[in-house]
């Protein structure tokens, strides 16, 4: 069975996230992000990264670890400053903002205004400040343990998937 994840604000390549994350190592932050991807991703999946992946193409090597899976997508976020060819080579489709099952995909979160009967905004960028709006939900790593988010939770979160 597929599944569908997010995730978001990998900053690999960028040594000052270390003064917000509690890392002892820029290599160590790293492989958290690479191992949680790796332990839970499998062939059939298809993972929404949320922008702000790398600041380097050296950065964006290290996605060269991750298990394979049916699809990487990216949004792009205000740190994915590279041209797009080069993300191109990691992933399989690059985004700003996006609808999908409904739900707007974006890296910032969009105005309250742009809803258009979605369902919410699936979002990150604001790290650890909160959006305390019940239309919105961020992705954020520091807030999921640095693990990937499964959509199911997601939709349940916004009360339209049954389950526990």
């Amino acid at each position: 069975m597929s599944k569908v994840y997010f995730t978001s604000d990998w900053h690999f390549g960028h040594k000052a996230i270390l003064k917000y994350r509690d890392f002892e190592s820029i290599e160590q932050h790293d492989q958290t992000f690479i191992d949680n991807f790796n332990k839970v991703v499998n062939k059939r999946d298809t993972v929404f990264f949320m922008g702000d992946i790398a600041f380097t193409e050296e950065g964006l090597k290290k996605l060269n670890e991750l298990k394979y899976c049916h699809k990487k997508i990216l949004y792009l976020g205000n740190h994915d400053t590279l041209k797009t060819e080069e993300y191109l080579k990691y992933f399989d489709e690059v985004h700003a903002l996006r609808s999908y099952k409904n739900f707007w995909l974006s890296h910032c979160p969009i105005h309250p205004q742009e809803m258009r009967n979605r369902i919410g905004n699936i979002h990150r960028h604001l790290h650890a400040s909160i959006l305390d709006d019940k239309n919105y939900f961020d992705v954020s790593p520091e807030k999921h343990n640095y693990e990937l988010i499964d959509f199911e939770d997601i939709k349940r979160y916004f009360g339209v998937c049954k389950g526990p």
